[in-house]
């Protein structure tokens, strides 16, 4: 919300307020009866129309009440005005320059009424700007703390690397697979990953079309799960094609995920079949950063089974498609 201080925050604080039918019905009959109160203090048999005084009603009413109940407020307060100072609400006693005076009146009532609304609306809109703005940036924020993390990580091997050519070509290679993935999450238009969709779009540069199986159920990942993510299926998929099931004509991949019974927690499971026989590696390369636990993974479990490797992963706070989130 878009803060300010003094008169004029208070202004605009009760401008956005949004006011509830009682409220509004409150604010209503107050608006009716404290003008007539107090004309009838200050100038009880005035020589002007009745209503020319009951301006600033019209202006609160428009500026504070939704535009049905404002309306409402306006002709009420016109009526009760006529009937105290003006006699009749309807009179066929019109002459000429009554009319036009009347007439006059009714323009000057609608232009008053349409700038209130413009100009509530316009604070509104601007409030709103302003609170998505602020949400972008703490988004921005988190994001960009995970990024460092994860560099971080990428770059621990640095001292321990045999060879420096080949650790600066390998970093290099993460680096570019990290900002892809970033490419695929818009702040704010995505600011929660939904799965099938983001692990289609992590793999589709791989052009592997088939190859990789995928199998589960429609649900949606929280922000800071869905880079994690993104990276640990990029390594996957890479070293399912160097050396894995991906390297092979033969070789397949199913990739399934399932809610478990609270709803909460998502798992996924990655297996290869069909590729040449599986054994660990001897040295732990720059990517073991990526299949391991971290903020937005919770666990990992990869194993080097023989006949393929396996790789399940556990997230939580994942929740199904379409299901309300719980603050």
């Amino acid at each position: 919300m878009m803060v300010s201080t003094g008169f004029s925050g208070w202004i605009r604080a009760a401008l956005i307020k949004r006011r509830s039918l009682g409220e509004q019905a409150a604010l209503g009959t107050v608006l009716v009866a404290a003008p007539v109160l107090l004309r009838l203090l200050i100038d009880p048999v005035p020589e002007t129309m009745p209503f020319m005084a009951f301006w600033p009603t019209v202006l609160i009413a428009t500026l504070l009440l939704d535009l049905r109940q404002a309306l409402a407020t306006v002709a009420v307060s016109f009526c009760v005005s006529k009937l105290v100072f003006g006699g009749q609400v309807v009179s066929v006693d019109w002459w000429a320059g009554r009319a036009i005076t009347f007439v006059l009146a009714v323009f000057s009532l609608g232009l008053l009424i349409c700038t209130a609304v413009v100009t509530r609306s316009t604070v509104r809109e601007l409030d709103a700007l302003a609170s998505r703005q602020e949400s972008f940036n703490r988004e921005l924020r988190h994001r960009t703390r995970n990024m460092l993390a994860i560099i971080q990580a990428l770059s621990a091997r640095g001292p321990r690397a045999e060879n420096p050519l080949d650790f600066f070509r390998e970093f290099s290679s993460r680096l570019e697979s990290l900002a892809k993935a970033s490419d695929l999450l818009r702040i704010g238009t995505e600011a929660e990953g939904r799965l099938p969709d983001l692990i289609e779009r992590t793999i589709h540069p791989f052009g592997l079309g088939r190859r990789i199986r995928l199998e589960g159920t429609a649900c949606v990942i929280p922000d800071e799960s869905c880079i994690p993510l993104i990276m640990a299926i990029h390594e996957l998929c890479t070293n399912a094609m160097k050396h894995g099931a991906l390297s092979t004509d033969r070789g397949l991949v199913d990739l399934r995920w399932f809610l478990g019974p609270d709803g909460n927690r998502l798992y996924l499971l990655w297996r290869e079949t069909g590729g040449p026989a599986v054994s660990a590696p001897q040295v732990q390369g720059t990517g073991s950063h990526l299949l391991r636990a971290q903020p937005g993974i919770e666990a990992v479990d990869l194993m080097f089974d023989p006949k393929g490797v396996w790789c399940e992963m556990l997230i939580i706070g994942a929740r199904p498609e379409g299901a309300l989130e719980v603050a």
